[in-house]
């Protein structure tokens, strides 16, 4: 008992407990992303509306994310997170359950809404148990935790369905959850709760005085856009521009997931040892567009797998470091917020970025498409570094000693 005692009171003073849970939740959502759209294809959904049941998801959870910190500022990382659980893991099961394509509908709305919740409670949680100086080392941890899930998941639903059927799969790999809700009853901390209310509009406008604000969220922006539309376009590029087969492409995505998941905690660690994170983040994005912008120009499949595994780094990099400097911006009262804050215009980045060159890559080809992605990822990292600038003259403008006159 004493054992088992002690092992607890260990699992409660790190940051591991987050770390596992983030990956079982991440790796629940990326088994519900196989199943589900294969499932409401089954029910009689069409095209249009599978690609909607995704829009659905991704929307109610960023949308809905600054609401959520907010409520983790108020009564606590904790509750936020074990009631987010429940709710993922109640709207999968459901979904298992019913052939109605239209409460499908209100099911991902709700699971987003579970999802985006509990990684801005976690987020803020780990900043809460985390010292700002080792916030890079963890972030890389956490983000590491979310990349294996998006592995994990996939590959465990896809293996299950060689015995289960498809509203079968979508129940079982729920189940993890419970492991999960575990995890965060022993490792979440409570976190800050406030003894006032806490009024959203309020928090909202602390949080944008901040200096830095703007430029890290720009940086965010462009990020998600550049990073979005890799996403939503590589297999079909794969396919139709590096003329590579299924097993192929499956390949160079499990490859370049390697090398993000590989690069995490090592650009932790790095970024840890950098005080001024703007320029990193700027530079990064940068390097990564132009990656993007050279992909379709290459051919085969060695060339396109040598570009992303130097490219993706550098994006997992700027990634990392955009998440420390929304750590660092918030105080213990806004931390929720500011967490939430950064999980909706990741959420928003993500889905505008293939929203806005779709029509380009539609009419004029991945290449130009590819390209005009590339340009306006680095048009918008310049400018969140021109953002960056003006709080620093602001504070030398108000730290400026004028000399007595004679």
């Amino acid at each position: 008992m004493t054992l088992i005692m002690k092992a607890l009171a260990r699992l409660r003073s790190g940051p591991l407990p987050i770390y596992v849970t983030v990956a079982i939740m991440f790796a629940v959502m990326a088994a519900r992303g196989l199943a589900l759209p294969l499932y409401a294809d089954q029910v009689g959904a069409n095209r249009a509306q599978i690609g909607l049941l995704f829009t659905v998801f991704t929307v109610a959870g960023g949308v809905l994310s600054i609401p959520a910190g907010v409520l983790s500022d108020r009564f606590g990382r904790r509750q936020l997170v074990l009631y987010s659980i429940l709710l993922a893991g109640v709207t999968q099961v459901a979904a298992a359950f019913t052939t109605n394509v239209a409460f499908l509908f209100v099911l991902q709305g709700v699971g987003g809404i579970a999802a985006g919740a509990t990684q801005t409670a976690l987020m803020a949680s780990l900043a809460d148990s985390v010292p700002i100086h080792r916030m890079g080392r963890a972030m890389g941890w956490f983000t590491l935790g979310m990349q294996t899930g998006f592995l994990v998941g996939p590959a465990v639903a896809g293996i299950l369905l060689r015995w289960l059927n498809l509203a079968e799969d979508l129940a079982l790999t729920a189940l993890p959850l419970v492991a999960a809700a575990a995890l965060a009853f022993i490792g979440v901390h409570k976190g800050h709760r406030s003894q006032e209310r806490v009024r959203f509009s309020a928090a909202i406008q602390a949080l944008v005085r901040r200096p830095g604000f703007y430029a890290v969220s720009i940086a965010l922006l462009a990020g998600t856009m550049v990073w979005g539309t890799y996403q939503a376009y590589i297999p079909i590029f794969g396919k139709r521009g590096l003329g590579l087969t299924g097993t192929e492409i499956g390949y160079l995505l499990a490859i370049q997931a390697l090398s993000n998941g590989l690069s995490r905690v090592p650009a932790g660690r790095l970024l840890d040892r950098i005080e001024s994170k703007g320029p990193v983040v700027a530079g990064s994005i940068a390097v990564f567009a132009l990656g993007i912008a050279l992909l379709p120009h290459l051919h085969g499949f060695w060339g396109p797998v040598v570009l992303l595994i130097v490219a993706v780094p550098f994006i997992a990099t700027a990634f990392i470091a955009i998440g420390i400097v929304f750590a660092q911006l918030a105080t213990a009262e806004s931390r929720g917020v500011a967490m939430g804050v950064y999980s909706t215009v990741l959420f928003v980045g993500l889905g505008l970025g293939p929203a806005v060159f779709a029509p380009l890559i539609q009419g004029q080809g991945f290449a130009a498409g590819f390209t005009a992605c590339a340009a306006t990822g680095i048009v918008l990292s310049g400018l969140s570094l021109v953002a960056r600038l003006e709080p620093v003259r602001r504070r030398l403008r108000e730290t400026v000693v004028f000399p007595p006159t004679p």
